[in-house]
């Protein structure tokens, strides 16, 4: 690596900096866990702080978990005033979920959004972020992914802290500092006290390298639910029943998907199928969410606590995926009620064992009885405050280290209970996205945008062309069954809620479209997590394409899916396939038409009608 890892602290009053584990003095050892990932010419590395005296330490604060140089040539030379010119040196942001998602599409649509910051070397401008403004949920409004850029060479820097982090980049002669860490830090250490910070990865690329395809590889590699568990599914196939439904309707839908052959593999039961409720009809309606905390089966609707309801799932071949909020307890609850000594605020903190067990215990009883694929964990809470006055005096920050550092425990724990269980990783969408979650879970529902029961296609297509610049498994899903929308919400998992909610009627439902999805998604569905380029719009443009590209390296095939817009005015559009071999002849496959072919690398895609899409196979000749 170019990129020489270190970090720096101040402990005492006196800055530290170093690369490599040491005693500070008899009250502070530092140790750094360190990975070298010599194929991506990455390393990633975390702290821990331990006191192995029998004293207090002194303060540690202002832990940059990370601080060291990204190495850039010289910038060129531009004139006052100048916005971008070739070869300018940026550090490039990941637009974090946060989106005004009922009034503003296109606003929603800059969810995930790549966006350049350019150095003007006249200002000697630096840049700051912070998760959520500083509080505790790692991907709200910014996500911890950046990439330090200049004339197609530089890093992507990823932070795993899955709560308040800080970063800032500073602009200099010889390339770009990088300090990063966590938001809230200045504490001293109990004699025996040991503790982590977050972790920072590290991957350097050189001019020519793709390197959102090779950061895409890594993450697949070694930053992934699949790295630990490689015989675990690539990702969800789910279909949701809000969870206000009646065991009885449900049995109903589960058994007519069954005999039109639409086998999900996920049977995903969504909120407000638990506490006492007197009326949930889904998701915009009713006092379902005044029961959060109270773990049990409403007997209003489901008299059977939902083992008729899995029995069915299994008999049409269908795990159970239930959704759960753990670390929010509204007050009201019989739980709150019955420990609040368990909660600071609206907060279950883990930081505190007995809750942590008791959420652990409580899942997996659930898991093991209903027969779970996928554990889906919510999060629509800010528990920033909450965390700050867990705070002792001069212990910033030790309440937040502990919640995360539990949560991990509790991830761990429930995967090393049930190996083949998938971990939906939902907080209010995606904003829990970072490289500590993404190893244990997955961001199915990436983004609360999709909760609308006529949710924009194009706003998902927005999503997924920004999101997939870096990242290989997330998840999209839709309430509607036209084959524009479901294709729109294809991604390496994948959910379909046309047949939701109460008003949601069977009449309404085209199951001649959702046949086409489910039985084309699984034919197509092993390309997702594999190298993406984007030909198309990267935003919400109604007049343009959205084009995607995904392509299997190894066995030199891919798919590609392709969206004319409602006002595009072209009926063609002509794109060069990425990633063959120089020369490489095609042979390909319309899944609209069944239309095979040959062609080379130039193809041209021909969409009559507005608002309409095409899947094309493809495969190299040998």
């Amino acid at each position: 690596m170019k990129t020489i890892p270190s970090f720096s602290f101040t402990y005492g009053g006196r800055r530290i900096s170093g690369s490599a584990s040491m005693q500070v003095d008899a009250h502070l050892r530092v140790t750094v866990e360190a990975i070298d990932h010599p194929a991506f010419s990455a390393r990633e590395w975390v702290l821990w702080f331990e006191n192995p005296s029998r004293e207090r330490s002194a303060i540690l604060s202002d832990i940059r978990d990370g601080d060291f140089l990204v190495p850039l040539p010289p910038q060129p030379e531009k004139f006052r005033g100048d916005i971008a010119v070739p070869g300018e040196r940026a550090v490039v942001t990941m637009t974090g979920c946060g989106g005004p998602y009922s009034t503003d599409d296109a606003a929603s649509a800059r969810e995930f959004s790549a966006v350049p910051r350019y150095f003007h070397p006249c200002r000697g401008r630096n840049y700051a972020f912070e998760a959520s403004n500083g509080c505790a949920r790692s991907s709200e409004s910014q996500a911890p992914f950046f990439e330090v850029t200049q004339a197609g060479q530089g890093a992507i820097v990823a932070i795993g802290w899955t709560g308040g982090w800080r970063a800032k980049f500073s602009n200099r002669g010889d390339g770009v500092r990088v300090e990063a860490g966590l938001a809230h830090a200045c504490f001293y250490l109990e004699p025996g006290e040991k503790l982590r910070t977050s972790r920072l990865l590290v991957m350097d690329y050189a001019r020519g390298e793709d390197a959102g395809n090779k950061f895409r590889r890594l993450i697949r590699r070694h930053f992934s639910h699949k790295a630990s568990r490689p015989d675990v599914r690539d990702g969800l196939f789910a279909y949701e029943l809000w969870g206000g439904l009646d065991s009885s309707e449900m049995i109903h839908r589960i058994k007519t998907l069954k005999a039109k052959g639409l086998a999900y593999e996920d049977l995903w039961i969504d909120a407000g199928w638990n506490g006492d409720s007197k009326k949930c009809d889904d998701n915009y309606t009713g006092d379902w969410a005044n029961w959060t905390g109270d773990w049990v089966p409403n007997r209003r609707v489901h008299p059977d606590g939902l083992a008729n309801v899995a029995a069915a799932a299994k008999d049409a071949g269908m795990g159970m995926m239930l959704w759960f909020e753990p670390e929010r307890v509204v007050s009201t609850t019989n739980f709150a009620k019955e420990h609040p000594d368990l909660l600071s605020g609206s907060l279950l903190y883990y930081g505190n064992e007995e809750g942590r067990v008791y959420v652990r215990d409580t899942i997996s009883g659930f898991a093991a009885h209903l027969g779970f694929s996928c554990y889906r964990q919510d999060f629509n809470y800010e528990p920033g405050g909450d965390m700050a006055r867990l705070d002792p005096p001069d212990r910033e920050g030790i309440a937040e280290i502990r919640h995360i550092t539990g949560l991990y425990h509790l991830w761990d724990e429930l995967l090393d209970r049930f190996p083949k269980m998938i971990i939906d990783n939902c907080a209010s969408g995606g904003r829990r996205i970072d490289i500590e979650t993404l190893r244990r879970s997955i961001p199915f529902f990436r983004s609360d945008y999709q909760c609308g029961f006529n949710a924009n296609a194009d706003v998902l297509q927005a999503h997924n062309a920004g999101i997939s610049r870096l990242l290989p498994y997330t998840g999209c899903t839709t309430k509607m069954s036209d084959i524009y929308t479901m294709r729109s919400a294809y991604s390496s998992s994948h959910g379909v809620a046309f047949w939701n909610a109460i008003f949601q009627k069977e009449e309404m439902v085209d199951w001649t479209a959702a046949k086409k999805c489910y039985e084309e998604y699984l034919r197509i569905r092993r390309y997702f997590p594999c190298d993406f380029y984007n030909h198309g719009s990267e935003g919400m443009d109604p007049a343009a394409w959205a084009i995607w590209q995904y392509h299997d390296p190894q066995r030199n095939e891919g798919v590609v899916l392709a969206f004319r817009r409602a006002r595009s005015s072209s009926d063609r559009a002509a794109i060069t396939l990425k990633g063959l071999p120089a020369g490489a002849t095609l042979e390909t496959e319309n899944l609209d038409t069944g239309e095979k072919g040959v062609s080379a690398a130039e193809m041209e895609i021909r969409l009559p009608k507005k608002r309409s899409s095409a899947i094309i196979l493809y495969q190299v000749r040998s």
